[in-house]
């Protein structure tokens, strides 16, 4: 016999957690299929856990994200059965998606991974924590529209003032997804669903969780310490880009982990826009689709992307990052040939340029013996270079045997110039061969670059160094080129190549960070024209795909905030004007009129 709650027909159970059963079921009223999610009656019965599932539903109700499970109805605070009703999702966990497929390439996960931080930067600007973010609460749906949904915010928090939730001493979470602020009953914010979104990304990129441990409680102590393989020991095929990402997200101090979902995002869009994947929603669904087809494809995308890349750099002279580039296009194409006539190519220049360092001295050396040899041709008749020896007496020697310095030593005192004594000072031959002689140990050049606003985080090398000032010192070694980066979340990621002898001739560097757009979204009915500052930007619908960048327009209170002038024209409902504020790198998310609102 099927059970009814209210309108709802409870068919099956389809899973079960450590707060509710979750059914399929059908709306009898709208005749379509759902999700009851039903409150064990144990807790049914306990007013907090009440209170939470009731703030779940008001959570979840404010949240409108092509990659959230949408939310339809709910029970109310005084119905004897607490119950939340859904969208129903055909497909499976993400955990099973991953066991059946097996995801082969870093990239391709990120697919996902991606998906996931926009679902959280959406979720974040509204307000709403999930706390219990983990493959197990992701659904990857099927059918004609595949889909990745972040579901169950079952512990999700409000971070308003007056609607929070103390739950000191509750330990509610997977262990291997759990953020150490969490684990030690601090008090949690977004960064802990960043620490939780970064075990998803290295499990996705390596297919190992960081912490896993023999126990939980061996889980949570490496967790709270931060210790976890370097990803590309698991494998080569991470970069070191997504590597260094991997590394800021499962920082155990949530300052050191990325500022928001927003900016894990733009930096997921990068590494996949560096293989090829330029539309990432568009590749997610087409994965999705035919997971098989689009794995076997991927590797040969991957190379064609990044031998321009890596070809680009090198005629920018920047040999790092070509390096870079090809290095991975080896590990996906071992034998590609244009990879290794350009390594060739590299292997001899640098081959050159060590013959050359080395040539300076021998030059000098042979130009000295010319010089010498045409003198010692026009030498004054019965001429010597040494004193006629006394008996017993020997040559000068030095090291064993004759030296250019003990014979000028020997010619001095023969001819009575002073210094017949002592040592002769050093020549310029032999200053040069000294030189020549220290050039791969030499001491190194500090570069200063004066930053603004300032240097979140400077790296030299992929290795980071003091930085949260204006002013950032960089030491590099003269023997080969490096890469400088400065990172600030609101601004784009600076970079360049640079060796010791451009550091010596540029003198301090100056870098106006470039402030990144501001991100839009507006919630409502898709067809609403949004115009920002009299301008056409898209629709709701575009936004809520993937949000509209918005510029920062000069001349505002700062180069990275100012005020933007929004129009919102809904199909059937009045025009809405906002006067907003724009935050470089921050999403804003802005609500259309409905058919009822008012302008």
């Amino acid at each position: 016999m099927i059970r009814t709650l209210g309108r709802y027909q409870l068919i099956e159970p389809v899973g079960s957690g450590g707060m509710a059963v979750v059914y399929r079921g059908r709306d009898t009223a709208l005749e379509r299929e759902v999700a009851v999610k039903l409150l064990h009656p144990h807790l049914a019965q306990a007013a907090e856990s009440r209170a939470r599932f009731s703030r779940e539903a008001r959570a979840v109700a404010r949240l409108s994200h092509p990659n959230i499970v949408k939310i339809f109805d709910y029970s109310g605070d005084a119905a004897p059965e607490a119950y939340l009703v859904t969208e129903f999702i055909r497909g499976r966990t993400l955990r099973a998606f991953a066991d059946e497929v097996g995801l082969a390439d870093p990239e391709v996960g990120l697919l996902i991974g991606r998906a996931l931080a926009d679902a959280l930067a959406h979720a974040h600007a509204a307000g709403v924590i999930h706390r219990d973010l983990k493959p197990e609460n992701v659904m990857v749906q099927s059918g004609e529209r595949p889909a990745v949904k972040l579901t169950d915010f079952g512990i999700a928090r409000i971070l308003a003032s007056d609607e929070r939730m103390t739950m000191t001493g509750a330990l509610v979470g997977s262990p291997n997804h759990m953020a150490p602020e969490i684990v030690e009953g601090k008090e949690a914010d977004e960064r802990s669903d960043l620490f939780s979104l970064g075990t998803i990304l290295y499990w996705l990129a390596t297919g190992q969780l960081p912490f896993a441990a023999a126990n939980p409680t061996a889980t949570l102590r490496r967790a709270i310490t931060g210790e976890f393989t370097e990803p590309r020991e698991l494998s080569p095929k991470v970069s070191a880009r997504l590597a260094t990402l991997l590394t800021r997200c499962l920082s155990p101090d949530p300052a050191g982990r990325p500022t928001s979902a927003v900016e894990i995002r733009g930096t997921l869009d990068d590494i996949l826009a560096e293989v090829g994947l330029e539309r990432p929603e568009e590749e997610l669904e087409r994965l999705l689709t035919d997971a098989a087809g689009y794995q076997a494809a991927f590797p040969a995308r991957a190379v064609a992307a990044l031998v321009p890349h890596g070809e680009e750099a090198l005629r920018a002279g920047q040999r790092a990052r070509a390096l870079a580039c090809f290095d991975r296009v080896l590990v996906l194409e071992p034998g590609n040939q244009v990879v290794a006539a350009h390594l060739r190519t590299l292997s001899r220049r640098r081959r050159w340029r060590r013959a050359a360092r080395a040539g300076g001295a021998v030059a000098l050396l042979l130009a000295g013996l010319v010089v010498g040899g045409r003198w010692w041709l026009d030498r004054p008749p019965g001429w010597s270079p040494l004193p006629v020896p006394a008996s017993g007496s020997a040559v000068p020697r030095v090291g064993g045997d004759p030296s250019i310095g003990a014979l000028a030593a020997a010619a001095a005192a023969s001819t009575g110039l002073p210094g017949a004594q002592s040592t002769p000072p050093p020549t310029r031959l032999a200053a040069a061969g000294a030189r020549s002689s220290r050039a791969p140990t030499d001491p190194p050049v500090e570069l200063v670059v004066h930053v603004r606003p300032y240097a979140q985080r400077a790296l030299l090398d992929g290795v980071e160094v003091p930085a949260g000032d204006q002013v950032v010192r960089f030491r590099l070694s003269s023997d080969r080129g490096h890469t400088i980066r400065l990172e600030h979340a609101c601004c784009v990621t600076f970079q360049r190549e640079i060796s010791a002898e451009e550091a010596i001739l540029q003198g301090e560097l100056r870098v106006p960070l470039e402030p990144k757009p501001a991100r839009l979204r507006v919630e409502g009915a898709p067809p609403t024209r949004i115009l920002v500052d009299g301008r056409l930007v898209g629709t709701a619908g575009d936004s809520q795909r993937t949000p509209i960048d918005i510029p920062i327009p000069a001349g505002g209170e700062t180069p990275y905030e100012a005020s933007g002038r929004i129009v919102l024209e809904p199909p059937d409902a009045p025009v809405r004007t906002v006067v907003v504020k724009l935050r470089a790198g921050v999403e804003l998310v802005v609500a259309s009129p409905t058919t009822e609102g008012t302008p």
